[in-house]
């Protein structure tokens, strides 16, 4: 169990290390965009300025504003899991599960209404949608749409949108050259000619939307598929750490969690901190040895000598020494069980005559 904790809390470490470097790395090239924007495959200098004199530099402005704000916010949070995850800090977990919840149940809401809206096949649907709206801006001008779309079709080689007679939606952009059907990306390796009159021999004819379908389903349900798995990983981590501070605080206290609220221990400590003072054991004038045959050597022995003669040790203090008696006294009523009570001390043996 301890293993399986830990290789949890390491996956979860390394995901969101992994993670926090992506967007540490888009953070610092989205400063890099705004601030050196002409060296950039914008081609301009971006100002920060909303004015509309300028909607371009305007447009290009908001949506570097936007992504700096998104990649510091997942910077920081996946900055919590990571440093959570390492530091066992419960805070920073508690913070990086809270924000993830949300963040997970906003992409399952959208999963859901996207597929109320468009039915099984949403998401190649709303690619279409939104490939078809953004083909006919395709010009110079528009410097993001332009390498887009030259970077999109010869890398999977298509030319358009949709599947059947994908390029015939090119008619639709005013950004070709006159007389040009298709622009020069859909051209194959070799072909120069082919914008005027594509063909299959010449050109990429089928559309792009199926071919990048994959990557995008890919996208749209594995990133909610990760949110829940770091969210159960958070949780497993967040609550082993919870228990083991519990289990610190209560060792440091001298109360067991198991015994915290335990009632047979009450009493006890009087118990063990009452001293009772025992006697010390009699002599051996006062605990005479046991002698079976004591009956015959009474007998032997001189007129005159009972055991209530002083100065001796007793009835044996005047008689030889070869007359002594062996062994131990038997505690009275030895042979009585004692079932009714609880075993007799040393002490109760002792004085029980």
């Amino acid at each position: 169990m301890r293993c399986c904790i830990d290789l949890i809390k390491f996956l979860l470490f390394i995901a969101n290390f992994l993670c926090f470097l992506g967007f540490a790395a888009l953070l610092a090239g989205t400063v890099y965009v705004l601030l050196n924007g002409e060296n950039t495959f914008l081609g301009q200098n971006i100002e920060p300025s909303l004015s509309s004199d300028d909607p371009t530099n305007a447009t290009y402005f908001s949506f570097i504003v936007i992504f700096l704000v998104i990649f510091s916010f997942l910077a920081l949070f996946t900055c919590l899991g990571c440093c959570g995850a390492a530091y066992k800090s419960g805070c920073m977990l508690g913070s990086f599960i809270v924000i993830l919840f949300v963040l997970f149940g906003g992409a399952v809401g959208a999963v859901v209404f996207l597929h109320t809206q468009f039915g099984w096949q949403a998401v190649l649907e709303v690619l279409i949608q939104e490939m078809s709206r953004n083909l006919p801006t395709y010009r110079k001008e528009n410097v993001l749409t332009y390498q887009f779309w030259n970077w999109l079709q010869p890398t999977f080689s298509c030319c358009g949108v949709e599947r059947v007679d994908g390029w015939k939606i090119w008619s639709t952009s005013d950004g070709l050259q006159s007389n040009w059907k298709v622009p020069e990306s859909c051209c194959k390796e070799g072909e120069k000619d082919c914008m005027y009159e594509p063909s299959p021999d010449t050109a990429y004819l089928e559309g792009c939307a199926p071919k990048i379908v994959l990557y995008v389903q890919i996208l749209f349900y594995g990133i909610p598929i990760l949110m829940f798995l770091s969210l159960v990983f958070a949780f497993v981590v967040s609550s082993n750490i919870s228990t083991s501070e519990r289990r610190r605080k209560a060792a440091n206290e001298h109360q067991p969690p198991y015994r915290a609220h335990s009632q047979y221990d009450i009493g006890a400590e009087d118990d063990f901190q009452h001293h009772h003072s025992y006697p010390t054991a009699p002599t051996h004038s006062d605990n005479l040895p046991y002698n079976p045959h004591y009956d015959q050597e009474m007998v032997a022995l001189p007129v005159g000598y009972s055991n209530h003669q002083t100065g001796g040790a007793g009835i044996y203090s005047a008689g030889h020494i070869g007359n002594y008696p062996t062994g131990t006294v038997p505690p009275p009523h030895a042979h009585v069980p004692l079932l009714h009570q609880a075993p007799p001390s040393y002490n109760e043996v002792v004085y029980r005559k």
